[in-house]
């Protein structure tokens, strides 16, 4: 056996969780004696854990990525299609969604005429 991870053993997936992911904003001294939530499902502004718990979303769409919600197609469908054309291309060279959003992102900010991309806050500064 390899020991890879079947994604419905949920109870190894909770044991690998406790053993290996140090959790944001969480005091792990709890974990020793009770399970880590475990996430395993999002749809629109809610999220469902293993054990079918639903939840609202209170933290992951304003501080991290999902503002949009769980679960849109429309996007994840934009998403595929773009990774399939072109996931990327070193900032060397243009890209036909980088000049136009970078179009649309300087017609919303007066005084400005170029963007520059980067991967994070961090190396904006």
């Amino acid at each position: 056996m390899d020991g890879a991870l079947n994604e419905n053993d949920i109870s190894g997936i909770i044991e690998a969780d406790r053993a290996h992911v140090w959790h944001h904003m969480s005091q792990h001294k709890p974990y020793e004696t009770t399970d880590p939530r475990v996430i395993v499902e999002g749809k629109g502004i809610h999220v469902w854990d293993a054990t079918g718990t639903r939840y609202l979303d209170g933290v992951s769409g304003g501080v991290w990525t999902v503002n949009v919600g769980y679960g849109r197609e429309s996007i994840a469908d934009a998403v595929r299609e773009q990774l399939v054309k072109l996931n990327y291309f070193a900032g060397s060279a243009g890209s036909i969604p980088g000049a136009l959003f970078a179009k649309r992102l300087i017609e919303k900010m007066p005084g400005l005429s170029r963007v520059y991309y980067n991967n994070s806050g961090s190396e904006a500064n």
